[in-house]
């Protein structure tokens, strides 16, 4: 620092050359420390896992709480039950889960809808996580990151203080800063995860990643998860197709 700032004395052009770039290095690390966390435009404290056990008692089972993605009119439904912190999840979500949501779910003419629910097994960070990307989905913005949060797990699952990491995704998807802040900090949908979570006991959920194709579990043991999903997605198409084939032929029938 002494020899930057004797190189600056002798060279007073140099000094006024590059202060500009120095205050806009500044002022964007100031607005950087707001958004994550610093005075009182942040994101205050995370949410924990005892902040969700205080609602998840009076939280009743409720469908309608999951996110989807898809076309409402699509024939077959997915749903999920992930939890954040859950490395099995990212792994899926990395590659079997990316894929058949672009083959399957972000096409044209898309067959399949698919429908993310927390499902929190007691990871210390995940309920943070998950009501970042519920603060997003205010925005549009839940499945941005829902999916950063995923791939860059091993960012902000094992701090003691995941905020700042979790903020700077959330700021990378392209939230509000202000609006996301503000749904951080009064923690909106944690009575939606609480919800969600009890509908994931309701169904029998006891581990994460848990799929269902049509409201049928999926057994992910000892198979290959996008080409397993891709035939029960295929046989359910085909199973669709058959039956309304017979009954357009019963309704022809004389």
């Amino acid at each position: 620092m002494a020899r930057k700032m004797a190189q600056q004395t002798s060279a007073p052009a140099r000094k006024n050359r590059w202060f500009p770039i120095a205050l806009v290095v500044i002022v964007a690390a100031g607005g950087y420390w707001l958004f994550v966390g610093g005075g009182q435009a942040g994101s205050g404290p995370p949410a924990t896992h005892p902040d969700l056990l205080e609602v998840l008692a009076e939280a009743e089972p409720d469908a309608s709480v999951g996110v989807a993605i898809g076309p409402e009119s699509a024939p077959i439904t997915i749903e999920e039950f992930y939890d954040p912190s859950c490395p099995h999840c990212a792994t899926f979500a990395g590659f079997a889960g990316k894929l058949l949501r672009q083959n399957y779910v972000e096409t044209a003419n898309a067959p399949v809808r698919w429908v993310s629910y927390d499902y929190m097994v007691g990871f210390p960070n995940s309920v943070a996580a998950s009501l970042a990307a519920r603060c997003a989905g205010e925005q549009g913005l839940y499945w941005p990151v829902h999916d950063l949060i995923l791939s860059r797990q091993t960012r902000w699952y094992q701090l003691t203080n995941p905020g700042d990491a979790i903020a700077e995704i959330a700021a990378q998807a392209g939230v509000d800063a202000d609006a996301w802040n503000a749904c951080m900090r009064e923690r909106r949908p944690l009575v939606d995860i609480a919800k969600s979570h009890q509908f994931g006991v309701s169904r029998g959920v006891n581990s994460t990643p848990t799929l269902f194709v049509d409201g049928v579990l999926v057994d992910l043991g000892g198979v290959e998860p996008y080409t397993h999903i891709e035939g029960l997605i295929q046989a359910r198409l085909e199973e669709l197709s058959s039956g309304s084939d017979a009954s357009e032929s019963g309704q022809g029938a004389p």
